[in-house]
């Protein structure tokens, strides 16, 4: 089998599979907002769960990308295709502003926290 017939083949079942992508962009969406709505509590675990979905969001998008640009599926299927990854787009941009969010709530906190801490020392 050469390279592009496998880069087909994996194009093919990732299109395949659409719906289930789908419900994983949709779990990623809800683990974040959970952290940045304070559900979860906000500690390195869950930041690093953040961080992998977004970088898991980041990787389906490319793959929705690039199965558009290869133009070997039939309209019904690339109109489809270019409908997710804009769906896909913005909930991405949810995710990157709730991380900054988050963020920005620990460093709050931590600036906040500061002269408590200091005084325990002293």
């Amino acid at each position: 089998m050469t390279t592009p017939d496998r880069e087909l083949r994996l194009m093919e079942t990732f299109v395949g599979l659409l719906s289930d992508h789908q419900k994983d962009f949709e779990g990623f969406v809800r683990d974040v907002e959970n952290v940045r709505y304070c559900h979860t509590p906000i500690d390195g675990q869950q930041i690093n769960r953040c961080e992998y979905a977004l970088r898991n969001m980041e990787i389906r998008l490319l793959n929705i990308h690039n199965c558009i640009q290869a133009g070997r599926f039939d309209a019904e299927t690339l109109d489809a295709l270019v409908q997710t990854k804009h769906t896909w787009a913005s909930m991405k941009n949810r995710v990157d502003s709730y991380l900054g969010e988050i963020h920005q709530i620990i460093s709050q906190t931590s600036a906040a926290l500061r002269p408590v801490r200091e005084s325990l020392v002293a």
